[in-house]
């Protein structure tokens, strides 16, 4: 799955497409209400569960990859 699918329309106010460094430091509207968006998003369309130990690593895009791949899953940006 292409994150840029998944994450692109929680951050409508960013005109680029993501890139794996990017994070709340480089996108602005990343905030933890965006934050609990992303975790829903990523749950809801892979049918997984994030451990509060993954939830508190995901402080990027490259990271949500590292992430989900550790479960096995195909993900790119």
């Amino acid at each position: 799955m292409k994150l840029q699918t998944l994450l692109g329309p929680l951050f409508p106010e960013v005109e680029r497409p993501l890139v794996a460094d990017d994070s709340p430091a480089t996108l602005w509207p990343w905030d933890s209400l965006r934050q609990v968006d992303i975790v829903l998003a990523v749950e809801e369309s892979f049918g997984i569960a994030l451990t509060t130990a993954e939830i508190a690593e995901l402080n990027s895009v490259k990271a949500l990859i590292g992430i989900l791949r550790r479960r096995g899953l195909e993900v790119e940006i």
